[in-house]
């Protein structure tokens, strides 16, 4: 039997508000922060509250679209769900690298990895709900121009040596 629809979505506003809140703590936008000389394209900082509050939105209605598809097999759905987990680490550990060690550097490395996790959601959504992978376009483009700024950070002011 199916799972009442407001199971799959409270479950993905935990998810989602779990990793934003984590990141959330992990950022810390003070001195140091406001020290790094920074593109002249770089959204202000009030809009990244917006673009993550969309962004992930837009990502816990792919999961709750997939977690309601009906297709693929049970092997399908630990890939799509171990393809979320991996990703909210990712997302985590990014905002850790960034802000609390102050390592830009290190952040534009794993940001790959993490980029490559949103494919994964996409891709492993597919199977159990073909529509659900478009929902997760918002986060890669977002993650797109993160990886984008993040390694002008880095030009723009690297070495990092950390504190």
């Amino acid at each position: 039997m199916d799972a009442p629809l407001w199971v799959p979505i409270a479950t993905a506003v935990a998810f989602w508000a779990s990793v934003a809140t984590l990141g959330g703590l992990v950022t810390d936008i003070g001195p140091w922060y406001r020290s790094l000389t920074q593109p002249w394209w770089k959204p202000r900082d009030a809009l990244f509250g917006p673009i993550w509050t969309t962004v992930f939105l837009t990502a816990g209605t792919g999961c709750v679209i997939a977690w309601r598809g009906t297709g693929g097999t049970p092997a399908d759905r630990l890939l799509f769900q171990i393809a979320c987990v991996v990703n909210g680490v990712g997302n985590v550990w990014w905002s850790w690298l960034f802000f609390r060690a102050r390592r830009p550097d290190w952040a534009l490395w794993q940001v790959g990895p993490f980029w490559l996790s949103i494919f994964w959601m996409y891709w492993t959504s597919r199977p159990l709900a073909y529509e659900a992978g478009i929902w997760f376009a918002p986060y890669l483009t977002w993650v797109t121009i993160a990886i984008y700024l993040n390694w002008t950070v880095v030009k723009l002011n690297g070495p990092f040596r950390g504190r």
